[in-house]
């Protein structure tokens, strides 16, 4: 069996893959898009995007439980025969589409030229019919999750690159080590090596201040005051951590908060302690309740402002004291950036009629700043196009 749409349910896939070394392997993917002979989407488990050719998928499934209970042994001796790759060039598709974002100026114009004489059409933002966003090492999440959004390929430099070489799209993105110092380097490549650094120094500015107002305090192992059961394990989740401070040239630790929240995929939280000792117990409380993680994506950085030109002045590399480097007309991008957290996916869990098991009764996509807010409150913002966002407390369901 190879790739079946009608197995892809609200975007979400399940299936079994063989990959270029005939290995096989289980894969999850939501926000899913399908593009020729690849589909591509965010891989819940690897925590970033994976692209898959179709003939390569042995066989598809409807549920993440039926994912789990298939056993790869048996799918060993599948008889999967995957179609020869196609050479032709994106030229052969017609109108295809693609932006760059996350480059520095040089590697954007030259992918941006790849582009041109590939008869892509370059553009400058998310189009209705973009075909491909390529994505640099400081591309904004919002920008990704409005490409994919809108049924976009996500690649990377490399991976279009491979993709105008050779009309196929690799599984992932290759890593690439840093080059080893050369010694024999000439002046011009000195200079050079220098005038990247200088760009590189200045291409993004991030500001993650931590704070040592905390936005939880812990007694008996759980967050005071919280209307879900939050354990003290979860302070890593929460960007709670010890940091070394130094005043007057003493170090000490102390206990910091930061805004890098993130919770995971199974990361569960009870409406009640119950929940963690007395599970008999717990389910027969009036407002029992389970708030789960399915799964998270889209986080990262996000860039709110560019200043892209010429720079003429001094540099001095890494504040040292010696004489600053002087440069004429040195092309120079700065980006403003702030973390942006991204989304979860999470299952709301309530105990049965005959209160023995708990059923999942609704499905709610929260950023992880509102997620840290229901834990808190018990309260959530329900928001639908077309209507004024109501506020839903979650153990009774109702609208407050």
């Amino acid at each position: 069996m190879m790739f079946d749409v009608k197995k892809v349910n609200n975007r979400e896939a399940f299936f079994i893959y063989l990959n270029a070394e005939d290995q096989l392997s289980k894969h999850t993917l939501v926000n899913m898009v399908e593009k020729d002979a690849h589909i591509q989407g965010y891989s819940v488990v690897r925590r970033s995007y994976r692209t898959f050719r179709k003939d390569r998928i042995v066989r598809m499934f409807t549920t993440q439980a039926e994912l789990e209970e298939a056993d790869l042994a048996q799918e060993q001796h599948a008889n999967v025969t995957p179609a020869v790759g196609s050479r032709r060039q994106p030229a052969a598709n017609g109108g295809w589409e693609i932006c760059f974002t996350g480059f520095d100026k040089r590697e954007n114009d030259e992918l941006a030229a790849l582009a041109v004489s590939s008869h892509f059409k370059v553009r400058s933002g998310v189009t209705a019919k973009l075909t491909c966003l390529c994505c640099g090492a400081n591309a904004g999440w919002r920008k990704i999750e409005e490409a994919n959004a809108k049924g976009a390929l996500i690649l990377s430099g490399d991976q279009f690159r491979h993709f105008i070489a050779t009309g196929e799209i690799p599984y992932k993105s290759k890593e690439t080590d840093g080059r080893p110092a050369d010694n024999t380097a000439t002046e011009p490549d000195k200079l050079q090596a220098l005038r990247e650094s200088a760009a590189a120094t200045f291409n993004t500015l991030r500001s993650l201040p931590r704070s040592n107002i905390l936005i939880a305090q812990f007694v008996d192992g759980y967050a005071v005051g919280w209307r879900f059961a939050v354990k003290s394990v979860f302070k890593e989740a929460l960007d709670i951590k010890q940091t070394t401070a130094v005043f007057d040239g003493y170090k000490y630790e102390t206990w910091t908060q930061g805004n890098r929240y993130a919770f995971h995929r199974g990361d569960a939280f009870y409406s009640d302690k119950l929940g963690y000792t007395d599970w008999p117990a717990f389910l027969k409380l009036e407002h029992a309740a389970i708030v789960k993680v399915r799964f998270e994506c889209f986080a990262g950085y996000e860039t709110v402002a560019t200043l892209d030109g010429l720079f003429s002045g001094d540099f001095v590399p890494e504040n040292l004291i010696t004489a600053p480097k002087v440069f004429e007309r040195l092309p120079l991008r700065i980006e403003s950036q702030s973390y942006d957290p991204g989304t979860l996916v999470i299952d709301v869990l309530r105990p049965t009629s005959d209160q023995k098991r708990v059923e999942r009764v609704e499905t709610l996509s929260l950023t992880q700043d509102e997620f840290i807010a229901l834990l808190q409150t018990g309260y959530y913002w329900k928001k639908e196009k077309g209507h004024a966002p109501m506020r839903i407390d979650i153990l009774s369901g109702k609208n407050v």
